[in-house]
């Protein structure tokens, strides 16, 4: 029984200093401290659901933590304001942590269903995690209230969601619509490859073609993010196949 109870002391003692050493969660150590042993198996199973891999350095925890991170999620203890979550989501983006971004923008969306800001980077945090379905339905709502919203971004993320989703059709349409309400060659790009796929080659040769006409009027600020995509419809007009388009 004593051991038991030596064992059980021990780990309340490493969840603590767990969380006081990565600088992580500060509230947890009140919880370890209140629940005892359960409290510090409750962390240990928080950790796990952000994908944290024990006796692994952590990649979450890799970025000196931001000391903000531990003021806005004491204060949410007592202030759980919608703005306070999406401070704290953009600031576990600029960490890398989207797991726990995502969370914070749900929390603030709870509280403020109608912020589009909310929802929109709730949608990119789902998609940083591979929940593509989800970000579908974040993302769709976001162009649905503003079409235009983040400078015509929400739209093409929106569609990259869709892809992702394997919802292929849907994503063309998407695409389509980005092409030709902005003058990006990613979304041309991309809406090309679909029509390719879906055995729509002249199609996509057409899309590819104005793509790389429209070089030589992209201006110079935006050349560097435009380049690589004309580079590649390049490519295809000479032939390549799709799977090798983005081989160096």
């Amino acid at each position: 029984m004593l051991l038991i109870y030596v064992v059980l002391i021990a780990f309340q003692v490493w969840a603590i200093v767990d969380c006081l050493r990565l600088r992580s969660r500060m509230w947890w150590v009140l919880g370890i401290l209140f629940f005892g042993p359960i409290g510090a198996l409750a962390y240990v199973f928080s950790e796990l659901r952000r994908g944290r891999q024990f006796g692994r350095a952590s990649t979450i925890e890799a970025v000196t933590r931001d000391p903000r991170i531990d003021e806005l999620e004491t204060l949410l203890l007592s202030n759980p304001a919608p703005g306070l979550f999406v401070e704290l989501g953009d600031l576990q983006v600029s960490q890398g942590d989207h797991q726990s971004a995502a969370e914070a923008y749900r929390r603030s969306l709870e509280a403020d269903p109608e912020s589009v800001y909310a929802r929109y980077h709730f949608g990119l945090a789902l998609t940083a995690k591979g929940r593509h379905a989800e970000a579908v339905e974040a993302l769709r709502k976001v162009c649905a209230d503003d079409p235009k919203y983040d400078y015509g971004e929400a739209a093409e993320r929106l569609a990259d969601a869709l892809l992702a989703a394997g919802q292929d059709s849907e994503a063309l349409e998407q695409y389509a619509s980005v092409a030709s309400s902005w003058a990006r060659a990613r979304p041309k790009f991309y809406w090309g490859l679909l029509l390719d796929k879906m055995g729509r080659k002249a199609e996509a040769t057409s899309v590819m073609q104005e793509i790389v006409d429209q070089e030589d009027a992209v201006p110079d600020y935006l050349r560097s993010g435009e380049s690589p995509w004309i580079k590649q419809a390049r490519r295809y007009l000479d032939g390549w196949p799709p799977d090798t388009l983005f081989t160096s």
